[in-house]
């Protein structure tokens, strides 16, 4: 069945939660879940650790570095300012290529938000859109657009190619200003990935605030295909005890 399936919390670690009891209850596979996480400040230390803890017995990836991919938290409060940020990254024999060197794919989320390298050259998609937004009079509600895939081989049977497809940036007509995401994953996994990516779009949703001066408000995260590989027994043994 391709019915969507609805999962609202306060917390990405809950959203990753229910979702991953559904996907158990569901023969560890849904499509189209949507999941709306309210409160993108929302962190359990405690429950980290025990996910973290899994992942490190099980030889997956860590939460962070998934988070990282996505948005490289302790790199902006370190250097502070998005121009220094996008810099530190992006610049020759920069952290990007320190972290991922010449890998196709891994790690490539924030690169393509900050170094989209385009049929017009190369574009830095976050830094335009912050721009974009202060530098307007209006509040567009629906205007600002993060594009990961590229067209091609990417966007047909894709094996490899990045999950997430795209980004939208979306502002409330408030005072004052609020923002919130809408993203969109074509394949999911809730073992190794989906913990990493909520919480790494949690800290791009503050990344993004902070330099608009706004409130972070939700995040909507679509899943096309969300799914449980591997670990299957254990996995269900994890999210039984949080």
């Amino acid at each position: 069945m391709l019915n969507p399936v609805l999962v609202n919390a306060e917390s990405f670690q809950e959203a990753w939660l229910k979702g991953s009891r559904l996907i158990v209850q569901n023969k560890w596979e849904l499509w189209n879940l949507i999941v709306h996480i309210t409160n993108p400040n929302n962190f359990d230390t405690i429950f980290h650790r025990s996910v973290s803890r899994f992942a490190f017995t099980h030889n997956l990836l860590d939460p962070k570095a998934v988070a990282y991919t996505i948005f490289p938290y302790k790199l902006y409060r370190r250097y502070r300012t998005a121009s220094n940020l996008f810099h530190v990254y992006n610049k020759p024999h920069g952290f990007y290529e320190r972290k991922y060197g010449s890998s196709k794919y891994w790690g490539n989320y924030f690169r393509r938000m900050t170094y989209y390298e385009g049929t017009n050259g190369v574009i830095n998609q976050l830094e335009n859109i912050i721009n974009a937004i202060n530098n307007s009079r209006r509040i567009h509600k629906a205007a600002y657009t993060i594009v990961i895939q590229k067209p091609g081989g990417e966007t047909v049977k894709p094996l490899g190619g990045p999950c997430l497809n795209y980004i939208a940036i979306q502002q409330e007509p408030s005072t004052p200003k609020r923002l919130s995401l809408l993203c969109v994953y074509r394949n999911h996994d809730f073992l190794e990935r989906t913990y990493g990516n909520y919480w790494g779009l949690c800290e791009l949703l503050k990344f993004l605030a902070a330099e608009i001066e706004a409130i972070p408000t939700g995040i909507t995260c679509i899943s096309s295909h969300a799914f449980i590989a591997s670990h299957k027994r254990d996995f269900k043994r994890l999210v039984d005890s949080l």
